[in-house]
């Protein structure tokens, strides 16, 4: 059954969510690295030290992107076996109509 109209205007939907205030975003934020509060571990592991500043090194020489043979980046570059079928005309419309055209 329907609520009466009266009984639906009277209702004020309630948000379930409830905000505590404008987001404060704070002036100094402490950004060095530290162990996760439930890690088995109290410090970080030497590895960490030494792979921070290698990743954030450009890398000097990288490699060519080139595609290895028989590997290609764009289907056009395929043979011809493997472009897709133009559609003809005559098969457009038999798809627009459904399959209602003979």
């Amino acid at each position: 059954m329907f609520a009466s109209p009266v009984a639906r205007a009277a209702h004020v939907r309630v948000p379930l969510i409830n905000f505590l205030g404008k987001r404060v975003i704070p002036k100094n934020i402490d950004r060095t690295p530290k162990v996760h509060s439930q890690s088995p571990f109290a410090e970080l592991p030497a590895y960490f030290f030494n792979y921070v500043p290698a990743a954030k090194k450009a890398p000097v020489n990288r490699a060519s992107i080139q595609p290895k043979a028989g590997e290609y980046f764009d289907r056009n570059e395929l043979p011809q076996r493997f472009w897709r079928m133009k559609i003809s005309a005559k098969e457009i419309e038999a798809i627009e109509s459904g399959g209602a055209v003979f």
